[in-house]
C-alpha cells in the first residue's frame, strides 16, 4: 500500500457533540490523498461510536483506542501510526477549510527549509458561527521571537515534517494541561529547523468552554511560563547575542507585556517577569537601552515608582505635556494645566470641505488614495497632502490637480497635524489616512447631514475592518466577523475604534484642541478622533467605510503605547481630574469632593464621556467621595444609565442610601422624559 500524501492526526477526548463536524472537514479536503488518524484517549461518551462509523464508510479513516494518557500521549500514539510524510494538527472539536491540505502540502514541497508551516484562523463559538480572527506573524524570524512572547504558531493549524518532529523528541506525553505544542515548537526551534505561518485563514478553531484551553487555565499558564522561561535559557546558551535581540524586539513590541503576559497577571498572584523583559531590564542597567526607553517601559509596569524620573526625561526630550500627564496621573499634580491645549489658529472658511491626506515615506497608497478622493471630492473642496514623518510628500504627476496641495512639512514632522489643520480652508474636515478607503457617499452624505443640522458637530461613519495577512484561498483580504454592537460615541470609545479617516466634522471643533499633538507623534490621528468623540456626539451614517488593520509583526511601539496610555487617561477623566486609584487614599475628603465637582461640570458641558472604558473608574471614585451622590450630575447618570453599578457601588459605603436610589431614579428618568418632549425636533 503506497503511502498518502499527509497524516491528519486528531486526538479525541469526549468531543462527541462536534466531532462529525471536524471529521467531516477533513474527508472534504479538495486534496484526497490523505489518512485520518483518531486516537480516542479513553472517551466516556459517543465519541467511539462515531469514530468507528467513519472507519467503517472510508478507508482512510484509522481509529486507535488507548487508555487516557492526555494530549500529548495520544498525539504521539497518532505520529506514530501516521504513513505519510507531513502530518496536519486537528482538535476534534475544530474543523478545516476544503483546501487547508492542498495549499499547506504545495507550501511544504516548494520550501525544505521549512519543517512546520500554519496558518491564520477563524475563531467559532459552540453552535460553529464564526465570531472572529487570530493571527499570527506570516515570517520566519517574527514567529521565531515572537514565540518568546505568546503561542505565535496555533497547533490546530500546522502541517509539519514527521521527520523533524520526532527527531525532537515528538510531544511531551507528560504534558496534560495543553502546554506540549508549546513544548515542541521550542523543540524544533532550538534544535534549528524554521517554522512559518501562511497568512490564509485555513482552520475554524472552536472557543469551547469545556475543552483543554478553558478548563485548565491556571495550570496551563503556568506551565506555559515554565516552557517559556526554559526556551529563553536555551537560547541564550545557544547564541546570547540572538537572545538579547529577541528580548529587545519583543519588548518595544510590547511594551506594557503581550496578550499572555495579560492573561499571567490575570491568573497568578505576583508573576515573575517574563524572561524578556528580565533580559530588557539588564540590558537597560549596562546602558544599552536608551534611557527615555527604559523608564517608558518602567513607568508602563510601575507607574507610581516612576512617575518623577520619566516625567522629568519626557520633559528633557521635548515632552513637558506628555510630562505633566505622568505626574498628573500619579497625582504629584492635582489638575493638568489648561494652557497645554493645542490652539489652531481660526482662518475664515472660504471652501466648504477640506480633506486631509497624510502621508509618509513608502506610502505606496498615496495616488490612489488621492485619485479616488478626488472622484467623490464635492464642490468647492480641497485636499491637503501633507507628511507626517519629516519625509517630502510627492505627489505623483498623474493625479496631481488644481484643487490638490501639497503642504511642505518635511523636517516639521512635529507639527504637521498643526500646519495642514491651520491651512485648511474649508468649513467641514475630513482626512483619509493610509489603509482606509472611504464609501463613495460618504463625505456627500456626511456634509449633507451636517448642513442639515447645524447642532450637528461630527458625521461618523464606522468602518468594516479588513486584515491584509488574514486571507482566504483566493488570496483576498476577509473582513472581520467578529459581532458588533451598536455604534455610538459610548461604544466608539469604548471599545477604542473612534477612527479619524471615519469623520466629517465641523472646523470649530480642532480651535482648540484639549490634545498637545506636537507630542503625540504616530498616535496623533488616533488622539485627535478621541479627543473630538470626547466632546462630541457623532451622527453615525448608514454606510461603511473600508479600514485594513496593520499586519502582526515586530515593531518599536513604546512612545505609541506611553501616549495611548496617558491621554485616553487625560480624555476619560474630564481632562485629568481624577489620578491613579493608588492615589485615592492619599487625597483629603475636600480634594476628592472638588474633584468630583469638575467631574460634574465637565459632564454638563459635554467634556466627559462616561462610556465602558472609563465606567468602574467614575463609578468608584464619584461613590468614594461624594458626600451626597444624588446631588452630584455624574452619579445620577450612572444612575439612570448603569443602575446596577452605581447601586451597587453605593451600597458598599452606605445601605441607606442605596436604598434611596430606586425611587431617585423613576424621578430622573420621569424628568428626562419631560424634558425630551419639551425639547423641540431637530
Amino acid at each position: 500500500m503506497s503511502s498518502p500524501r499527509v497524516s491528519v492526526l486528531m486526538a479525541v477526548y469526549n468531543n462527541a457533540a462536534y466531532l462529525n463536524e471536524a471529521i467531516d472537514s477533513v474527508l472534504a479536503q479538495t486534496m484526497a490523498d490523505l489518512e485520518l488518524i483518531l486516537v480516542d484517549d479513553g472517551s466516556t461518551d459517543k465519541s467511539p461510536e462515531i469514530m468507528a462509523s467513519y472507519a467503517e464508510q472510508d478507508a482512510r479513516v484509522v481509529v486507535y483506542r488507548q487508555e487516557n494518557q492526555g494530549i500529548g500521549g495520544a498525539t504521539n500514539q497518532a505520529l506514530r501510526l501516521a504513513r505519510a510524510p507531513y502530518v496536519a494538527i486537528l482538535d476534534g472539536d475544530d474543523a478545516m477549510e476544503p483546501d487547508r491540505l492542498a495549499i499547506q502540502a504545495d507550501y511544504l514541497d516548494q520550501h525544505p527549509d521549512i519543517a512546520a508551516v500554519g496558518s491564520q484562523w477563524f475563531t467559532m463559538n459552540t453552535l460553529s458561527r464564526i465570531q472572529g480572527i487570530d493571527r499570527h506573524p506570516a515570517d520566519p524570524e517574527s514567529l521565531f521571537a515572537l514565540m518568546f512572547a505568546y503561542f505565535s504558531m496555533h497547533h490546530p493549524t500546522i502541517m509539519a515534517r514527521k521527520g523533524p518532529i520526532l527527531d525532537c523528541g515528538a510531544y511531551d506525553h507528560k504534558a496534560r494541561q495543553g502546554c506540549m505544542d508549546y513544548a515542541a515548537f521550542f523543540n524544533l526551534l532550538l534544535a534549528g529547523h524554521q517554522m512559518t505561518n501562511l497568512p490564509y485563514l485555513l482552520t475554524r478553531w472552536r472557543l469551547n468552554p469545556h475543552g483543554v484551553t478553558h478548563n485548565k487555565a491556571r495550570p496551563q499558564t503556568e506551565d506555559c511560563m515554565s516552557i517559556r522561561a526554559k526556551a529563553f535559557l536555551a537560547i541564550d546558551k545557544q547564541d546570547s547575542d540572538r537572545a538579547n535581540q529577541v528580548a529587545l524586539s519583543l519588548i518595544r513590541t510590547f511594551p506594557a507585556g503581550s496578550w499572555f503576559d495579560e492573561k499571567v497577571s490575570r491568573l497568578i498572584p505576583n508573576p515573575p517577569p517574563s524572561p524578556a523583559l528580565l533580559r530588557w531590564r539588564e540590558l537597560a542597567a549596562r546602558g544599552l537601552v536608551p534611557d527615555l526607553e527604559a523608564t517608558c517601559v518602567d513607568w508602563l509596569y510601575d507607574e507610581q515608582n516612576h512617575a518623577e524620573q520619566l516625567a522629568g526625561l519626557l520633559k528633557q526630550d521635548g515632552f513637558p505635556w506628555l510630562g505633566q500627564l505622568v505626574l498628573g496621573k500619579a497625582g504629584r499634580v492635582i489638575m493638568v494645566p489648561s494652557k497645554t491645549v493645542s490652539h489652531i489658529p481660526a482662518i475664515p472658511a472660504t471652501l466648504l470641505l477640506t480633506l486631509l491626506i497624510p502621508t509618509q515615506a513608502g506610502d505606496h497608497e498615496l495616488a490612489d488614495r488621492v485619485r479616488s478622493s478626488l472622484d467623490a471630492l464635492p464642490e468647492n473642496a480641497e485636499i491637503i497632502v501633507f507628511s507626517t514623518d519629516g519625509a517630502a510628500s510627492d505627489v505623483p504627476a498623474a493625479v496631481q490637480h488644481p484643487r490638490v496641495r501639497v503642504l511642505t512639512t518635511a523636517g516639521v514632522a512635529a507639527t504637521a497635524w498643526r500646519l495642514a489643520f491651520s491651512a485648511a480652508q474649508g468649513e467641514f474636515l475630513a482626512c483619509r489616512a493610509t489603509g482606509c478607503q472611504h464609501h463613495p457617499e460618504f463625505l456627500a452624505q456626511s456634509l449633507a447631514a451636517l448642513q442639515s443640522d447645524a447642532n450637528m458637530a461630527l458625521a461618523y461613519a464606522p468602518s468594516d475592518v479588513y486584515y491584509p495577512d488574514a486571507l482566504d484561498s483566493n488570496g483576498n483580504a476577509i473582513k472581520d466577523p467578529s459581532p458588533e454592537p451598536r455604534w455610538t460615541r459610548n461604544t466608539l470609545l469604548g471599545r477604542d475604534r473612534g477612527n479619524l479617516s471615519c469623520m466629517v466634522f465641523r472646523r470649530e471643533l480642532i480651535d482648540a484642541l484639549p490634545v498637545a499633538i506636537e507630542e503625540t507623534g504616530v498616535a496623533t490621528d488616533w488622539a485627535i478622533a478621541r479627543s473630538l468623540l470626547a466632546r462630541a456626539e457623532p451622527h453615525v451614517l448608514p454606510i461603511r467605510n473600508v479600514e485594513f488593520a496593520p499586519k502582526i509583526g515586530l515593531a518599536n511601539n513604546i512612545m505609541e503605547v506611553l501616549i495611548r496610555r496617558l491621554v485616553a487617561w487625560y480624555l476619560d477623566t474630564g481632562l485629568g481630574r481624577i489620578p491613579a486609584p493608588e492615589v485615592w487614599p492619599q487625597l483629603s475628603s475636600t480634594q476628592g469632593l472638588a474633584l468630583l465637582r469638575e467631574l460634574d461640570d465637565g459632564l454638563l458641558k459635554n467634556k466627559l464621556c462616561i462610556h465602558p472604558g472609563n465606567l468602574s473608574l467614575i463609578t468608584e471614585f464619584t461613590t468614594r467621595f461624594a458626600r451626597v451622590p444624588l446631588f452630584h450630575p455624574v452619579f445620577n447618570h450612572l444612575l439612570v444609565h448603569h443602575p446596577v453599578l452605581a447601586v451597587g457601588a453605593l451600597r458598599k459605603r452606605s445601605v441607606l442610601a442605596a436604598a434611596l436610589c430606586v425611587p431617585w431614579r423613576l424621578l430622573l428618568r420621569g424628568y428626562a422624559k419631560i424634558i425630551k418632549i419639551k425639547r423641540p425636533a431637530r
